[in-house]
């Protein structure tokens, strides 16, 4: 009460905040979330506001401790949680990845969905945001489309209407012969028309749904003539008529329509035998067996018979249009393509009213969206028909051979570039194109988000400290970013692991993904860097600033000032010192890296820069080498947050403060291993909320 009770005296219904009605231990486990809070604030020195009486560094540094130790002492009374599983539609980047192993198409259809939004813990494969719009559901019709119109070789159209098979219509003083072709791929056709002049010349046009094509002068003198034109034609069904005047004597016979040779990939013919498998043959039982082999890799798990007769609905409706085979077996993949149970991650409910285990298929599911961003593998699914996948040493042989394969490479990439925010580099963040012309390239910008990646899937690869993200000397480059590193003796594009020696890089601080991220597109900003370090790497959240703060082009200081300057003039309100005085310090130690992550001594006005900086606990240190000095003794702040993150990211939901159980035991299994990242990965496949299911509220 005696630092706090002005603010949060538990009496003041004014007050929100009400930690202060905790009379005892107990009382903080009711509240973890808000107490957890609390021993941030103290051990950040944001609370109590700066312009308000202080507790001293040992009460300070006490308190937080306590209530540390006494959150992660109570994290397990009452036993962990497996929540119910969320309903999560796949992720744009799910969906490219899934179609790919499923179907052997390497398509980006990510940028024709719309964005996915973030949730959760951060990440865009959160079930609470993976909504499905209206727009994103024709977007799938047409993307299944396609897929499969790039995966499935129909026969080569050439069709023939004799005299009497022709369509004939009349308009005012015109007559037009026509036919109604189905059109099964989009592609270049030739067609003929067979006329007859019978001593009559005439002047004919090819309509093509209606719009002009081609016109054609036919002479008197001929017996017969084929009339001939090249035309484009799209998927489904075109009129295609010949327009004559109504006195004419020209007559129309047979019309020939001729698709050109198509030009068949070898991705194309390989999707296709995987799908039609050499010697099927053309019939109904054939299509079935085809289509439930692709249903069940498709929904995840075994299909149920009435699952497979009403997909054989839409074979037999093409069939009886005598569409070719191809095409008939198409539309039924077609409306496996766009169903729920291929669009979603679905688990079956389970009656009973206890927690009990996931089944081995939605087991399978979970374990290789998560490592995979993919479908299960053949393999995983064989040992959940087995039966054997929930048990713990399989898991783990799983976790093993998954990693080691190049499709692990997908979870480096999505986990890493979400939870540090270094995927948006080149995208939302570039630097200015005025100020840096020709100093940087597209590529350079992909290398920066490259080298995260690399160093995050070398941990999981080489199963090394993942405290080498922020302790390591090294780092992995290719002759690109090594010249924009100053490094030399580095050849080609592809990325090896290189040791610095002068201790400006190595590890996550000393990245160029990292140094452009945390600038404006112009210049640098201890403030954005101080504040990524808290919030990204030590889990510390840092609020937003009052709404009274001027921007800092509009603080009343020397325009040449260095901008160390500029910044004080931000801490001369008490209440932005509290937090000032935390995220500084740490940008401050970064300065010499410039937007595009070049080491410079001077700024762009030529002031010296420094790269000096005290913490508030009185710490001194400076430069990058200094800045992973400090990070050594958040280790801990560090571990736990890397925890949440990415069993956030396997549960692909929010983590609740039931969950804290989880993180403990992980963390803990964590600290006996060395802190191996593989351990990380295995403890999380192995926990309480990923292999079990809570039962339905009543």
């Amino acid at each position: 009460m005696k630092y706090c009770g002005d603010c949060h005296d538990p009496a003041d219904d004014s007050n929100h905040v009400r930690f202060l009605k905790a009379n005892k231990a107990d009382d903080l486990r009711k509240g973890r979330a808000l107490w957890k809070n609390v021993a941030l604030q103290l051990r950040n020195r944001t609370m109590p506001p700066a312009d308000e009486e202080q507790p001293s560094e040992e009460d300070r540094f006490a308190i937080s401790v306590w209530i540390s130790d006494t959150l992660k002492a109570t994290a397990c009374d009452a036993g962990e949680t497996a929540a119910l599983p969320i309903v999560r539609r796949l992720n744009r980047i799910e969906y490219d990845y899934t179609v790919e192993d499923l179907i052997g198409i390497d398509f980006d259809f990510a940028d024709r969905f719309p964005a996915d939004g973030g949730g959760g813990e951060g990440f865009d494969n959160n079930g609470e945001t993976l909504f499905l719009p209206p727009l994103l559901m024709e977007r799938y019709l047409e993307a299944a489309q396609t897929i499969l119109d790039a995966a499935i070789i129909t026969p080569r159209l050439e069709r023939a209407w004799n005299e009497q098979q022709l369509e004939r219509s009349t308009q005012p003083g015109k007559r037009l012969v026509s036919v109604t072709p189905n059109i099964y791929l989009d592609d270049e056709y030739r067609v003929a028309f067979g006329v007859k002049p019978n001593g009559q010349a005439a002047k004919v046009r090819l309509l093509v749904d209606g719009i002009k094509a081609e016109d054609f002068d036919v002479a008197a003198d001929l017996p017969s003539v084929e009339l001939k034109s090249e035309i484009k034609l799209t998927r489904g069904f075109h009129i295609i008529s010949l327009q004559v005047s109504e006195d004419a004597a020209l007559q129309v016979g047979q019309v020939r329509l001729k698709q050109d040779e198509p030009k068949v990939s070898d991705q194309k013919r390989n999707a296709h035998r995987r799908l039609f498998p050499e010697g099927t043959a053309s019939n109904r039982e054939a299509a079935r067996q085809i289509v439930e082999r692709f249903a069940s890799q498709a929904f995840r798990r075994p299909v149920a018979e009435d699952e497979i007769d009403r997909l054989m609905r839409l074979y037999d409706r093409s069939a009886e249009r005598d569409d070719p085979f191809e095409e008939s077996v198409k539309l039924a993949l077609k409306g496996v393509l766009v169903s729920p149970q291929f669009l979603f991650r679905l688990e079956p409910d389970d009656p009973t009213s206890t927690t009990q285990s996931l089944n081995d298929f939605a087991l399978a599911t979970r374990l290789s969206y998560f490592l995979w961003v993919s479908m299960p593998d053949k393999e995983l699914f064989d040992l959940a028909r087995q039966g054997k996948l929930n048990q713990p040493e399989v898991l783990k042989q799983q976790v093993q051979r998954m990693l080691a394969d190049p499709k692990s490479k997908r979870f480096s990439r999505e986990f890493v570039g979400q939870w540090l925010g270094t995927r948006e580099v080149g995208r939302r963040s570039i630097p200015s194109t005025s100020k840096f012309k020709g100093e940087f390239t597209t590529e350079l910008l992909i290398d920066f988000r490259t080298e995260v990646v690399e160093f995050m899937h070398h941990l999981l690869q080489e199963n090394v400290s993942l405290n080498d993200f922020l302790m390591a000397d090294y780092s992995f480059v290719n002759q690109r970013l090594a010249k924009q590193y100053g490094v030399s003796d580095i050849k080609g594009d592809e990325f090896r692991k290189i040791r610095f020696e002068d201790g400006r890089r190595g590890g996550v601080v000393g990245m160029g993904a990292v140094h452009l991220l945390t600038s404006y597109p112009e210049r640098t900003s201890p403030v954005l860097r101080g504040a990524w370090v808290l919030e990204s790497l030590l889990g510390t959240p840092v609020p937003s600033p009052p709404a009274d703060v001027p921007p800092l082009k509009e603080a009343k200081v020397a325009k040449k000032a260095p901008l160390r300057e500029k910044l004080s003039k931000h801490r001369d309100n008490p209440a932005c010192a509290a937090c000032h005085d935390v995220i500084d310090p740490l940008g401050f130690s970064l300065e010499n890296f410039d937007v595009l992550s070049r080491w410079q001594d001077k700024d762009n006005d030529g002031n010296e820069i420094d790269n000096s900086a005290t913490m508030p606990t009185g710490q001194e240190f400076s430069g990058p080498d200094g800045l992973r000095s400090v990070l050594a003794e958040r280790t801990d702040d560090y571990i736990h947050h890397l925890t949440e993150k990415m069993l956030g990211y396997a549960l692909g939901r929010s983590l609740q403060d039931a969950d804290q159980c989880t993180v403990q035991k992980i963390v803990h299994q964590l600290e006996e291993n060395e802190f191996r990242a593989q351990t990380l990965v295995e403890a999380i496949v192995l926990s309480t909320p990923f292999r079990f299911r809570d039962p339905p509220q009543q």
